[in-house]
């Protein structure tokens, strides 16, 4: 068993391989010589110690070989040690069984020959590295045969003895050679399977370091995009406390939907990470899946008129609520998705239809959107494949996609157990709908304002390090007309120095500063903080990996608001620290 489940291609199997075969042939040749000894005379004794110490040599040269700190060089020696060691061996035991045929006994004669066909057999089922080492070590055992079943007092007489030991050697060389050969073409295979796992092993390395390097870029795209983006969305809601025109307000709503479509965009990229290593999850929350239709119309709406197409909202059921527990982000990029390929489809003065229907069951709503365009028709051969990645179709070269866009619209229904398909829009020759559906629990909708709108009780005093000059005015006019007293701290040293010399009811703390980062600000602050006196602090950061928000909180944060400012949470959380210091 040890000698079949060992990989002879590898220095060190080749070790373990040639002990073990010591080590069972030496038990066995150790009984050996004890029956020597007490039934032979003394010089077949001799032989069979002999025999013991060969074997002995050989299971020293393998322990030598296994504790070399090179396996390489060391199975290399004990090859060449291995095969001079076997054929001594060999000559040594066939000398034996030649002593043994000397005796003048018909018995003798079947002992000697049993003794040399055990020595051939041996020699031929070893494992052999090449040709030559198996002639050499079966030519003796083959020859003291031969010479043992011929009758040397009349040589050319019959002889079915003779005959019979040639046609036994005969086939012993016949079924070994072929092991032989197969046992060569066995290992070269192993040796060929080895290099390949080894390359596939390098490759599997390479393919994890690069997508470490895609998850950093993420990382580092995601914060440098986010840090501009939350300036742009903060000065955006900043306006609406400012008197503006009806064009002005609608221009400054654009924006902010816009700008909230972005940020969805880069959840959706961020998922991606997660996607890889089997952690894709979906994100529920209360949405309005109306006002998210319309919100995404909106954004394509000049888009729409620039290419002359007519695009419109069906509203298949007005009197319906749509205002659902749902993943938001993934609702909204397979409707982008579905709307930019009815755009890239529709010819010019064509038209695009987005149409909302549902039927509400008990507490859950059954959704059906459609996206239907003026463009080509899908065949209905074309239809299975239309959401496989990469899988080009004739719509699909037409509007010069890539492939991906209908697959991870795919991959999105999947994981909210919804289902995704494409149909004829009924006006042959031409159009096409592209649909999905889902389920999702009835959500109430919300009976209070908005956080930003809600009344922060009175006063708090806020410390707000961040060491981005832009993110530092948005925020100061997001919270001008707040009832918040704010302080700035440019790093987290400035920080640490502002809360020693005053008191703070909130501290909202960006992480990538410099001369002392966020998060050792956090636990210098916490480490120094008397028992009882615990001031809530919440990292305010791009950095919104789920790695990155369990550091933070170990760290000794109380909370994480992502960056673009979510001005509902931030505003909800101040409310909530104006209530915990009303009740204290």
């Amino acid at each position: 068993m040890l000698e079949q489940a060992t990989d002879i291609t590898q220095p060190e199997g080749f070790i373990r391989y040639s002990r073990g075969v010591a080590l069972s042939r030496l038990t066995l040749i150790a009984c050996f010589v004890l029956l020597l000894a007490a039934f032979t005379p003394w010089r077949m004794a001799l032989l069979g110690g002999l025999e013991f110490l060969l074997y002995l040599a050989l299971f020293v040269t393998t322990e030598v070989a296994a504790r070399n700190a090179d396996p390489v060089r060391a199975a290399r020696r004990l090859r060449w040690q291995a095969d001079a060691l076997m054929f001594l061996l060999v000559a040594n035991a066939c000398w034996l069984a030649v002593l043994i045929r000397l005796y003048d006994d018909p018995l003798m004669q079947v002992e000697a020959a049993l003794l040399a066909i055990c020595v051939l057999l041996f020699a031929a089922l070893r494992l052999h590295t090449n040709q030559v080492i198996y002639f050499v070590g079966v030519a003796p055992p083959v020859a003291t045969l031969i010479w043992i079943a011929i009758d040397w007092s009349n040589p050319l007489a019959p002889n079915h003895y003779a005959l019979a030991m040639l046609l036994f050697v005969a086939a012993v060389m016949v079924v070994t050679w072929r092991q032989q050969s197969t046992d060569r073409s066995l290992t070269q295979a192993m040796r060929d399977l080895t290099r390949k796992n080894a390359a596939l092993a390098e490759a599997t390395e390479e393919a994890k370091a690069a997508s470490r390097a895609k998850t950093d870029l993420l990382a580092v795209a995601s914060h440098e995009i986010r840090t501009p983006l939350n300036a742009v969305l903060g000065f955006a809601h900043a306006l609406r406390s400012e008197a503006l025109t009806p064009r002005q307000t609608q221009m400054a709503r654009g924006v902010l939907e816009g700008g909230e479509q972005l940020t969805r965009l880069l959840d959706g990229i961020l998922n991606l990470t997660r996607v890889e290593v089997g952690q894709d999850r979906l994100s529920p929350a209360p949405v309005d899946l109306r006002q998210l239709i319309q919100s995404v119309m909106r954004v394509w709406s000049d888009h729409a008129r620039g290419i002359g197409v007519d695009f419109a909202f069906e509203d298949a059921d007005p009197a319906l609520p749509f205002f659902v527990e749902a993943d938001a982000a993934r609702v909204e990029q397979t409707l982008v998705v579905l709307v930019s390929n009815a755009m890239d489809a529709a010819p010019s003065h064509g038209r695009v239809t987005v149409r909302l229907a549902g039927v509400a069951r008990s507490d859950r709503l059954s959704v059906l959107i459609e996206v239907a365009d003026t463009g080509p028709t899908v065949p209905p051969e074309d239809r299975p494949r239309m959401f496989d990645a990469f899988d080009q179709t004739a719509r699909g070269r037409l509007r010069g996609g890539n492939g991906m866009g209908l697959a991870i619209c795919a991959q999105n229904l999947a994981l909210m157990s919804g289902e995704i398909g494409v149909e004829d829009l009924g006006r042959a020759p031409e159009g096409a709908v592209f649909w999905f559906a889902f389920d999702a629990p009835i959500h109430a909708p919300p009976t209070a304002p908005p956080a930003d709108e809600r009344r922060i009780a009175h006063e708090i005093r806020v410390l707000a390090a961040e060491d981005n000059p832009a993110n530092r005015n948005v925020l100061a006019a997001l919270l001008a007309s707040a009832p918040v007293s704010l302080a700035f701290a440019e790093d987290g040293a400035q920080a640490l120095e502002a809360w020693r010399s005053q008191a703070f009811d909130l501290i909202l703390m960006d992480v990538n500063m410099p001369v002392l980062d966020g998060r050792e600000a956090v636990r210098e602050i916490r480490r120094a903080e008397p028992a009882g006196a615990r001031t809530p602090i919440w990292m305010l950061t791009a950095n919104v990996f789920d790695d990155d928000i369990a550091n933070y909180l170990a760290d000794g944060a109380d909370g994480v608001l992502g960056k673009p400012i979510d001005v509902s949470a931030l505003f909800g959380l101040l409310a909530k620290t104006a209530d915990d210091l009303d009740r204290d």
